[in-house]
């Protein structure tokens, strides 16, 4: 009888090692130390709170670079523009001659 209380036992523990093994987690469950568990779960909502900021952050970042580039496009068409105004406006230039 005793032998068969120590193998379930044994095999409780064996039980618990498994789930840690699987979760990757010390207190896989409130069974395990419920008050570890709570702290634990709050501390990973905060993780997963921490890594929606940071996603959204890279969002902006990025919207911020695609905007950046845009405006430096814009730039240089109206630098384009302008020296395409100025070669227009040369009274030395007639329409044989070549455009820069």
């Amino acid at each position: 009888m005793v032998a068969l209380q120590y193998l379930n036992k044994t095999e409780e523990e064996l039980m618990t090692s498994q789930t840690h093994i699987n979760t990757g987690l010390k207190v896989a469950t409130a069974k395990d130390d419920g008050a570890t568990f709570a702290i634990a779960q709050n501390m990973r909502g905060n993780v997963r709170g921490y890594q929606a900021v940071s996603d959204s952050l890279r969002r902006g970042v990025s919207a911020v670079d695609v905007a950046l580039s845009a405006g430096q496009s814009i730039s240089d068409l109206f630098e384009r523009t302008q020296a395409k105004a100025l070669a227009a406006a040369d009274a030395s230039l007639d329409t044989t001659a070549a455009t820069p």
